[in-house]
């Protein structure tokens, strides 16, 4: 914002009147002020330069949004794009706002006066100053009062008793007058306005402890009943848990309690209604439902009926599942596959085995991060809201939040369940374009066996001792697509095949509790450690999280473990990737280790030295 602050003055802006420009407005408020400043800004003939300027400055002041809930920043900037913003209060030079004291007070319009004065107070803590945009606010809050469009008066209201609760003791008689207004303007509406004009205004009479919580809580009650027999749930659910809260407020605990049965019986309704109608279906049933048993839960006496809604809701559950559907777009992958095909094609078992293990690489971290900020740049709403995170059965196993402005951390759950996303998309291409054909062709041309596979892996020091049968087995049926046994036999034995390497390099797998008990640590600790990451990379151990363990992501090991996959899930992508992957990890290490043994001039090196060592050489292949 660009000013020439030195010809911003009491005269010219007077000249400018603009209390008759605004006086036929639409709506009398800033957003409808700034539109028609900017419009009349804009008519260069009928101003002088000095005139043009101050109407640029109002047109500033009005620019900014209203925040009332903050009492300590109540204006916000109306845009943030790409570094710019538009005006902030810090913007005003304090020396010349004072100047402009006088003029602010003269303005006969009360909502210019209240934004010009309030401005004036938040940059100069002139008293005066913000004792008269209380008045004004007042004001204009009444000039505004629809029950239809209720946000605006309520706004008004809302700081104009807080701007008077932050003056001190000097203000108590002002700010009973504001309280006193809400008061009276709830009083005029009584529960019947049609929105939550009476819910905000008895929200701020609770907070400021002003008035009858008795009368209040039948006020709020007449809104509920008339907002359930009109079938808005949403809002007879707020308005009874506004009830509850003035019942609170009279410590009356019988009837708080009858308002939040009210309340969570609402949400009961809600779901009844969604799971008939169309675009909602069982899955928002669901995700409502869900919501009324954690009410219930917390309510006294409310374990059964919680316990009767839970069962409700696993049948909504298991419903939801038939309601997914996939969402695909065509792309041509037969480059893809006529590359994958080309490139084990006419080769010896070993060659081709061996160029399958390598035909694709993980992705990288810092790729995932960039994909999920590009398409929040043009998927505004999609990173904005929170998303449930249902596993095969339907059932929520976790909940990503939105993504926040200029993350970057992993361990933000909304950051890692969109890049976990966007990885599953690159496994599924990956599958289907290339590991796929490329197993399909080595099938057909040697249809490998446990022997043809030994051969390849026998040297791999990441291949826990004892482990190699279970391992070939899950090879072996992964080549000849019985996926059914893969799926059982891989999970396990990558994490076997991780907690081998991480206590090989020297960490610890199993924790010490009091009495000398020894429990394993869990694969997903174990991902965390230094040695893994030593040994798969910070990009592997990302895969193996997504893969594996982590709820946000596919979440692998605990689907089949927990007997979560039905028979189809087991011939999806994740499988088919997850058996990649241990043929990956087998049989790149006994390449490394049977290469460094070709030239290898210590013979006689013990062999536990040599597998520590080995397995050290063998790191980072994530």
């Amino acid at each position: 914002m660009r000013i020439d602050w030195r010809i911003i003055n009491s005269v010219t802006l007077t000249s400018i009147d603009l209390d008759a420009l605004l006086q036929n407005a639409q709506r009398f408020d800033c957003s409808t002020f700034q539109t028609e400043i900017s419009r009349l800004e804009r008519e260069e003939a009928c101003w002088t330069p000095e005139q043009r300027e101050c109407l640029r400055f109002v047109s500033a002041i009005l620019t900014m949004v209203l925040r009332a809930d903050n009492a300590t920043e109540p204006f916000g900037p109306m845009f943030v794009i790409d570094g710019q913003r538009s005006a902030i209060p810090t913007d005003f030079p304090k020396e010349k706002l004072k100047e402009l004291e006088p003029w602010a007070m003269s303005l006969s319009d009360p909502e210019l006066r209240a934004r010009f004065l309030d401005v004036l107070w938040i940059q100069t803590k002139s008293f005066l100053a913000a004792k008269a945009a209380v008045e004004a606010y007042i004001a204009s809050a009444l000039r505004l009062e629809d029950p239809k469009e209720w946000p605006s008066c309520h706004k008004r209201l809302e700081r104009a008793v807080r701007l008077a609760a932050s003056l001190g003791r000097g203000s108590a008689d002002l700010k009973v007058q504001v309280l006193t207004e809400i008061e009276a303007m709830l009083q005029r509406h009584r529960g019947k306005d049609p929105l939550y004009l009476t819910l905000r205004l008895i929200r701020l009479l609770l907070e400021f402890k002003y008035g009858s919580d008795s009368q209040f809580a039948e006020f709020a009650n007449v809104a509920a009943v008339a907002a359930e027999g009109s079938q808005d749930f949403w809002r007879a659910k707020d308005y009874y848990q506004a009830e509850a809260d003035c019942h609170r407020a009279g410590e009356n605990k019988d009837s708080e309690t009858e308002a939040l049965r009210c309340s969570a019986e609402c949400l009961v309704k809600e779901a009844e209604l969604a799971r008939s109608q169309a675009g909602r279906g069982a899955i928002a049933a669901a995700a409502i439902l869900s919501d009324a048993v954690e009410a219930m839960r917390q309510l006294p006496g409310g374990k059964d009926r919680a316990a009767e809604l839970h069962e409700m809701l696993l049948n909504l559950q298991r419903e939801s599942t038939t309601e997914l559907k996939s969402i695909s777009k065509s792309f041509d992958a037969s480059e893809l596959v006529h590359a994958a095909l080309a490139a084990v094609r006419d080769r010896p078992i070993s060659d081709a085995i061996y160029t399958l293990s390598t035909i694709v690489s993980p992705p990288s971290i810092a790729k995932l991060k960039q994909e999920v900020k590009d398409q929040a740049r043009v998927a505004i709403f999609g990173s904005l809201i929170t998303s449930e995170v249902l596993n095969s059965r339907g059932r929520v196993v976790a909940r990503a939040p939105a993504l926040e402005a200029g993350v970057d951390d992993l361990k933000h759950d909304g950051l890692r369940w969109r890049m976990y996303r966007h990885a599953r998309l690159g496994r599924s291409l990956s599958v289907q374009a290339t590991i796929n054909p490329a197993r399909l062709e080595i099938l057909a041309s040697h249809a490998p066996d446990r022997l043809d596979l030994a051969s390849l892996i026998q040297h791999s020091p990441w291949i826990p001792d004892g482990h190699a049968e279970s391992v070939l087995r899950a090879l072996v049926a992964g080549f000849q697509g019985d996926m059914l046994v893969a799926a059982h036999l891989v999970p396990p034995q990558l994490e076997a095949l991780v907690r081998h390497v991480v206590e090989t390099l020297g960490g610890n797998t199993s924790m010490l509790e009091p009495g000398g008990v020894q429990p394993e640590r869990s694969l997903g600790a174990m991902l965390e450690t230094a040695e893994a990451s030593q040994a798969f990379g910070e990009d592997g151990i990302f895969e193996l999280q997504d893969l594996l363990v982590d709820p946000l992501g596919a979440n692998l090991r605990n689907e089949v473990a927990h007997g979560l996959i039905d028979d189809s899930g087991l011939f999806g992508t994740d499988v088919l990737y997850a058996w990649w992957l241990l043929l990956r990890y087998c049989v790149l290490t006994s390449k490394m280790i049977e290469r460094s043994h070709s030239v290898s001039h210590s013979p006689s090196t013990p062999d536990d030295a040599s597998v520590t060592h080995d397995t050290k050489s063998s790191s980072a292949l994530g």
